[in-house]
């Protein structure tokens, strides 16, 4: 299934914005998402932050910095999981411990930016969109942004 299937699942309003968007659109409704993201979350990292810089001023994809971004992505999903991994015992697993919650968050607002600088505009959205959606669980929240920037 393709991620706009996947995102369409948890986030339908979000997903036929994302579908129906001008491809002009697409880089605009990208930087939204992640921008949203990141606030939401909290992150901070030297690398998202040149990716939030090149996604408001460039529709050109760069692959080293994607790179990079990824790689923040993978050593907060590391950190995530060092967190997650101890309380694996418990009848929740740890899903409700705030410390565990905010570094998923994190690591999951730093993907969405990893996948915003994608080649395929509209790919690059739904999936930056389908991983904030599971960075803030609140789909409501990101679309009411990605339609604020679509009616300028």
């Amino acid at each position: 299934m393709k991620t706009i299937g996947l995102l369409r699942q948890s986030a339908p309003d979000l997903a036929s914005l994302i579908e129906n968007a001008e491809e002009s659109k697409l880089r605009t409704v990208a930087s939204v998402v992640v921008r949203a993201v990141v606030s939401r979350t909290g992150l901070s990292h030297p690398a998202v932050d040149r990716a939030l810089e090149r996604l408001e001023v460039a529709a050109i994809p760069d692959a080293g910095l994607r790179a990079s971004v990824h790689a923040a992505a993978e050593q907060l999903d590391e950190e995530y999981f060092a967190l997650k991994e101890p309380l694996e015992e418990r009848e929740d697993a740890g899903k409700s411990d705030s410390e565990v919650i905010m570094a998923f968050s994190r690591a999951r607002a730093a993907s969405a930016v990893a996948a915003a600088l994608g080649d395929d505009k509209r790919e690059a959205v739904a999936s930056a969109a389908y991983e904030a959606v599971s960075a803030t669980d609140d789909s409501e929240y990101l679309t009411d942004a990605v339609k604020r920037a679509l009616a300028t």
